[in-house]
């Protein structure tokens, strides 16, 4: 089979894992009536259930870039795409509740790690007097580096020069700055809030801040006609049984 040439390099944003963990097996209590010793008694078990997180989304917005995600999924696992993160988008992850999940690390697809915007250094990640976030807010507040500093204002990170940084925006301005200097094309987000707050700024991002259903928008025409006829058709296909599943019994 002929390769498939990368139209673009993404960089994925924490929400991104979040939102494509859709698929959880879990226990559900089932009262259930049983005969012991002649007598009925009533007991409760508990049986396997698959749930589909993309059901609780109630913003129509939301939901349907939830639901694009697996056919951008599809176009990494193709080739179309490039996905990169960076190990501290996945300690984020680690404060996030229902990550493990059946559905994989963003369905499965391939995503590479971009290199540190400056030189590793030794740091505590757990353990000791502090909580796993304070290390990483002292890790961000002390980096001295001009055009990190501005993208925690650009960001909405820095609150003045005698108050610490905000943590989630503080975040979101390291995650810019890791796809920055690896020269992505697009940073893939489902943060409304994080593109609005940007778009207003002066400073500009050197980096297309994009929500699912905008990045395919812009990518879809890239591949041709062809490609995007076969696209779409082997998107659907590799996307609907991973996002538009119905909950039920049993571990699917």
């Amino acid at each position: 089979m002929a390769k498939v040439a990368s139209v673009a390099d993404v960089f994925l944003d924490t929400n991104i894992l979040k939102f494509s963990a859709v698929k959880k097996h879990v226990f559900r209590p089932q009262k259930q009536t049983i005969n012991w010793g002649g007598l009925e008694q009533e007991i409760v078990v508990h049986e396997p259930y698959t749930t589909n997180d993309i059901h609780k989304i109630k913003s129509d917005t939301q939901k349907r870039d939830a639901i694009m995600l697996g056919m951008l999924a599809y176009a990494g696992t193709s080739g179309q795409l490039n996905f990169h993160s960076h190990p501290e988008v996945d300690l984020e992850t680690w404060g996030l509740p229902g990550m493990m999940s059946a559905s994989g690390r963003f369905f499965d697809c391939p995503i590479n790690d971009v290199p540190d915007p400056i030189a590793p250094r030794s740091r505590i990640i757990a353990g000791g007097p502090k909580k796993p976030k304070e290390y990483t807010l002292d890790f961000l507040s002390n980096i001295r580096a001009p055009r990190f500093v501005e993208l925690t204002k650009i960001t909405g990170a820095f609150q003045g020069a005698t108050k610490p940084l905000n943590l989630n925006q503080a975040l979101d301005a390291y995650h810019l700055w890791c796809a920055e200097c690896a020269g992505m094309n697009y940073f893939l987000t489902m943060d409304y809030k994080l593109q609005k707050v940007v778009a207003r700024s002066k400073k500009e991002v050197l980096v297309k801040i994009t929500t699912p259903d905008q990045l395919l928008r812009e990518v879809i025409p890239k591949f041709g006609l062809v490609g995007a006829c076969k696209f779409m058709w082997k998107g659907y296909r590799f996307a609907k049984p991973r996002v538009g599943f119905d909950e039920g019994k049993g571990w699917t």
